[in-house]
């Protein structure tokens, strides 16, 4: 773990110590959750202990943790993430629980950890397949006292969009009935159509209409296969809200904000934690540069005549997505993900 001498060591261009607050905006005077947003943080299967270290120690701020343990199978059914185990995901709960948080795991349609929308595209599709699946999602809710689940089918198709729309209905109508909550992960867009075929698959006003709470995930900008750049800039992020509030009620909002990092060499990049960022800072004693227009962090190095750029997420950058969410009376946050993120997160406002 990084002393806490390294990380007051290591100064931004304009000599503030990394996770400062922001001093030129000032709807962002502070870095912390801001107690009157809720707070849900997904849970990460391939980090678990990391980012339960953070539940541990800051769980009186987290109103609902979303571990990310399940995904669909080719049947239908709801089966869980590779190298989990059901006794461990029902500790986990319990621990959850124990703590006051409450528990709404994310379903994902992975398979073996990697995307797969053929196979939930087929279930979805498949008025027997569906029953099968919404009626395993609710076993699944029932026999581990669960709070509800978090829905997160990513890069379907416009043929799928109808087909989506009836499932989240149904599920909906099948969650309530047994007086739980359904959450649902979408792809941020400015408008209906969206950037790309992924977008059109997602018909937000019947999302909206059947779910409690629907996640906007608003970042990615500049992601992992493509050029650099920050990671959730201030503007678009604001675009996408504006859009979304007119075809769900705001406080069926949670705006999804990212905690991490990619390091770029030209078009690829390696995602990080803020603590892997900081370390990185630190054995290459660079300084951080702050981008007042997008309203994030970054910097780069140089290893054996390679330029690496940096853009991340700390603080100060995520007190303004705060800011936004409460500024346009969403129902909350969405922390992706927590564990390894900056301490500054948490820090109280003034």
């Amino acid at each position: 773990m990084l002393l806490v001498g390294v990380l007051v060591a290591i100064m931004i261009g304009f000599g503030v110590p990394i996770g400062n607050a922001n001093p030129d905006r000032s709807s962002a005077s502070a870095p912390g959750v801001d107690q009157g947003l809720l707070v849900v943080g997904a849970v990460p299967y391939w980090d678990e202990q990391e980012a339960r270290t953070t539940l541990d120690l800051h769980g009186h701020q987290i109103g609902v943790a979303s571990p990310w343990s399940y995904a669909v199978a080719a049947d239908g059914a709801v089966q869980l993430q590779p190298d989990l185990k059901p006794a461990g995901e029902q500790a986990l709960a319990d621990h959850l629980h124990d703590l006051g948080i409450k528990v709404v795991p994310t379903v994902a349609n992975t398979t073996a950890g990697l995307w797969d929308p053929a196979t939930v595209s087929t279930v979805i599709k498949d008025p027997t397949l569906r029953g099968v699946h919404i009626q395993s999602i609710i076993s699944l809710i029932q026999s581990n006292n669960l709070d509800g689940i978090q829905i997160d089918y990513e890069d379907l198709t416009p043929d799928d969009r109808s087909s989506f729309s009836e499932f989240v209905s149904e599920l909906g109508q099948a969650i309530h009935q047994i007086g739980k909550v359904l959450y649902v992960t979408v792809h941020v867009k400015e408008d209906d159509a969206g950037y790309d075929a992924r977008n059109k698959s997602q018909d937000y006003a019947a999302i909206g209409k059947a779910a409690d709470l629907v996640c906007l995930m608003a970042y990615d900008w500049h992601w992992s296969t493509g050029p650099s750049g920050p990671i959730a800039p201030y503007d678009w992020v604001e675009r996408v809200i504006k859009y979304s509030i007119t075809q769900i009620p705001a406080h069926k909002l949670l705006l999804g904000v990212g905690l991490f990092g990619y390091d770029w060499v030209g078009t690829t990049a390696t995602n990080l934690t803020w603590r892997q960022v900081i370390t990185l800072a630190a054995q290459d004693q660079v300084d951080e540069a702050w981008d007042v227009g997008a309203q994030s962090p970054h910097f780069s190095y140089t290893v054996n005549g390679v330029q690496h750029d940096v853009w991340y997420e700390n603080g100060r950058s995520a007190a303004a997505k705060f800011d936004l969410a409460k500024q346009y009376g969403l129902g909350g946050v969405e922390l992706w993900r927590l564990g390894g993120e900056d301490p500054a997160i948490w820090a109280p406002g003034p």
